[in-house]
Order: C-alpha cells, then structure tokens, then sequence
C-alpha cells in the first residue's frame, strides 16, 4: 500500500493478464506499505504530513473478482493481521512490508482478483462479519456481491483522527483508467515465508480527509489606528478560528471525478452555524480551534456552499486587554477607530462647533459639555451602536434635537465587543476549481498583519 496525497503522481502499476490464479487453501500475499519518506508527491498534504497523519492502526483487505474491474464483485474481507496484532508500532515504519493471509473462503476463481484496502478503519462502521465471518460490513450490513462503483457510492460518518488507535481513514485512491490493482498469480503464495520473499504488491492508498490549520504570524496592525492616532496600533492577543459549511461525512472512496483533476464529489450539504450571534465562539466552543490547531474535515465541493474559515481576533494594546471598541465612519469621510465610548465622546465634544452644532439649529448655542453631558452606549448583536444623549435641563424642543443628533452618531459607529473583530475566508483548493476542499490536501491559511485591512466585522 503506498500512502500517497496526490492520486495523479506516475506510479507503478500493477497490470496481468488471464485469471487470477487458484486459491484453494492458506494462501498468502505480499503488501508493501511506505512511507511519505521514501517518495514524495505533488501534494503538499505527503510533503508536510506527520507520523501521526502517515500512522496506521489497523486494515480490511477485500477481494473482488470478475472478468473485468467494473463488473468485478466483491468475494471476501479479511483483517490485516499484522496491523491488528500490533497496532501503532510496526505501523508506523517509514517502509513496511506486510504478508497476509487472505480470507477462508477465498477459492478457484476463472476471473481476475481485485483488491481494496480500507484503513483505519475503527470510526468508520466498517467491520469484518458475516455468516461466512468474512464479510466487509458497513454499520452491520453486508457489502459482499457489490461492485467497486457501488462500494464508491457507501458513505462514512467520520475521516477519523490523528488519535492514538484511530488514525486517518484511507482507501483505495483512483488512478488513470482504475481503482483497484489486478492480483495476478505472480502475487499470490501457497506459503507465508513464500510471500514474504516474493513480489510485493503496491496498492495507492489516500486519506478521506482533508487538514485544515490557521496560524497567526501578525504584529502591529498598521491598517488600525487607536483613537486617531497614527502612531498607536493595535496587536492580537488571542486569535481563534472556526470552519463553516464543512463535511464530516465522506464517501469511503474518492468519487465524482478524475485522477488528473484532484478533484471530488462532496455528500451532502455541508454544516453551517449560526454567523449572526456574536458570542458564538464562547457558546459553541467546539467550533473554535486555536492558532496552530489541525483540523480534519470531508471534502466539500458543493458550489454556493463553500468551506470558509472565520477568523476572531481579540485586539490588545501592549499588555492591556481592549475592552468595547467602536469604529467611527462619518459617511467614509472620517473613519477612526475608537478604544473606548469615552474617547468617542471627547471626539463629538472637540468636534461639536465645527461638525455638527450648525445642523441642530435648537441646542447650536449650547456648549459641548451640555450636549454630551449624559450619554449612553448600546452594543447590538448585530453591531449596531444605539448612543443615546440626555440632558433633563433642556426643554422638549432641545431634547427633540438631542434625540436628532444622537440618530446621527448613532449610525457613524459599529461596536466591537471585548475588542474582538472577525474576518471570513473562503478555502481556495487550486486555480482550475478555486474554492473547495478536497480530500488528502492541506490547506495552511497564515493569518498577517497586511492580511488585516478595515474590512473586520463585529460579528462572525
């Protein structure tokens, strides 16, 4: 079995011609697991993966048999021994050659053998049984007498994990013109020290999952200016991530697509959560993963329903904490960005003759200090700022232009509780597909400072 992240890479194949060869009693064959170390693909999946991801902790060997690979039905399942006998240790080698037993059950056949590996296997539902105790289950029900377009079409509930003992589920990953390689007779032993020493058999194996991870490499933001200061800027204290509109649900074998597009038919509608409630991050902690965090998902290629990763930030000024913020957008002529409701009152006050007395004919005449004498800040759910001026001096005509001025700030500001913004990136798979996720990619977002612009949002 060859762990490979790209299933278009030129390996070799395995091809004979005639029957597959009789097997009557013990029989054995070779398989040969390697890997990323030895040989390095296109994807950038192998090329960054961990022992972890690369780990496997237990296998299902199937035989399919027929005159060809797509009328080929599925005889017989067996457990990979040597996995399960010792699983996570000598599963872990980088080069691992493994002789197996094939199936009781597993007879004369005047077609061609096939074979499909499914590994990791334990989250999956799918088990060895039966009543010939050598079936391939999925969540109890017998798979045998299927062809590999219909194993293509079974449907798991989890990819796995890098856990120990769990592992990444992986199968078969399809190449040009076939899924699964021929067992010819010359792979095929009446003895297990025979096999050991004869041809091994290569099998591409992919993982179902695709590895999303955000790390945060900013500093100064340049792009915020705090309290209109052109030489204060703010720094991220904490950065969290959440995914939305993903897959955890996966076909058991990469479908809808060709070896040379790297592309996938996802299941189903990918999960959502609910964007607009802003504390979302702290109610629903299990969408939150922290910077640096990897994340294993299903492809998702549904147009309109893209995987997208929503960033929070949580600003701070050197070692303080910002608490409620407020951005000031006065018709996107004068845009600061305001650390407190304190400083946004002492910017209408300095501002108050010169802005805004002339368009509120009734309290033009009073001062600064009476105007903004008793405000009050509301941050809504959704941003928006309700700042509400009193002052229980002046008359009903007075207030009535109070009320009027407070309306107008009241929409020049959006409020960012706890000084936490958010930004949302759509994944990007390649130029050919743009946004999708793809099973046995990675897909790394690196979070800049140039990369924060006054684009944020208040709320997820």
């Amino acid at each position: 079995m060859f762990l490979t992240a790209c299933q278009n890479d030129a390996l070799p194949e395995v091809t004979g011609g005639g029957n597959g060869g009789a097997v009557t009693a013990e029989h054995y064959i070779n398989l040969r697991i390697v890997g990323n170390s030895h040989a390095k693909t296109r994807a950038t999946f192998s090329d960054q993966a961990t022992a972890a991801e690369n780990a496997v902790y237990d296998g299902i060997l199937c035989i399919f048999e027929g005159a060809d690979e797509a009328s080929a039905t599925l005889q017989t399942a067996v457990a990979i021994d040597q996995l399960i006998n010792n699983p996570g240790s000598t599963a872990n080698s980088q080069d691992l050659s493994i002789t197996q037993r094939l199936a009781d059950g597993t007879h004369i056949y005047q077609n061609k053998l096939y074979v499909l590996a499914l590994l990791n296997t334990t989250s999956t539902g799918f088990k060895i049984g039966g009543t010939d105790k050598n079936e391939l289950l999925l969540n109890g029900a017998t798979q045998k007498g299927k062809t590999i377009s219909q194993i293509q079409q079974l449907q798991i509930n989890s990819v796995g994990s890098t856990d120990q003992h769990v592992g990444l589920f992986m199968s078969n990953a399809p190449q040009t013109g076939y899924i699964m390689p021929e067992v010819t007779s010359n792979y095929i032993y009446e003895t297990k020290a025979a096999a050991a020493t004869g041809s091994r058999l290569t099998i591409n194996v992919e993982r179902a999952a695709a590895r999303v991870k955000v790390t945060n490499e900013t500093t100064a933001i340049s792009a915020i200016n705090l309290d209109g200061d052109e030489n204060r800027h703010p720094t991220i204290h904490r950065m969290t991530w959440a995914l939305n509109k993903y897959n955890t649900t996966s076909y058991a074998i990469r479908n809808g697509s060709t070896a040379a597009d790297n592309w996938a038919t996802s299941v189903g509608i990918p999960i959502a959560f609910d964007t607009t409630v802003p504390d979302i991050f702290d109610v629903y902690r299990q969408h939150a993963f922290n910077d640096g965090d990897d994340v294993y998902i299903a492809e998702n290629t549904t147009s309109g329903q893209e995987t997208e990763v929503i960033v929070e930030v949580q600003l701070k000024e050197g070692s303080f904490l910002l608490g409620d913020c407020y951005k000031y957008d006065q018709w996107g002529q004068v845009i600061i960005f305001f650390t407190s409701a304190e400083a946004v009152i002492n910017y209408c006050k300095e501002m108050w003759t010169s802005m805004f007395a002339s368009d509120h004919e009734a309290i033009a005449s009073k001062s600064a200090e009476e105007v903004f004498k008793y405000p009050s800040f509301v941050i809504h759910d959704n941003g928006t700022v309700t700042l509400t001026l009193t002052n229980d001096s002046f008359n009903d005509t007075e207030k009535a232009a109070l009320s009027s001025l407070s309306g107008l700030l009241s929409g020049f500001l959006t409020g960012y509780r706890d000084g936490k913004m958010y930004y949302t990136y759509k994944i990007k798979h390649d130029t050919n597909h743009e946004f999708g996720v793809v099973r046995n990619n990675a897909y790394n977002l690196t979070l800049q400072s140039s990369s924060i612009t006054g684009d944020w949002r208040p709320t997820p």
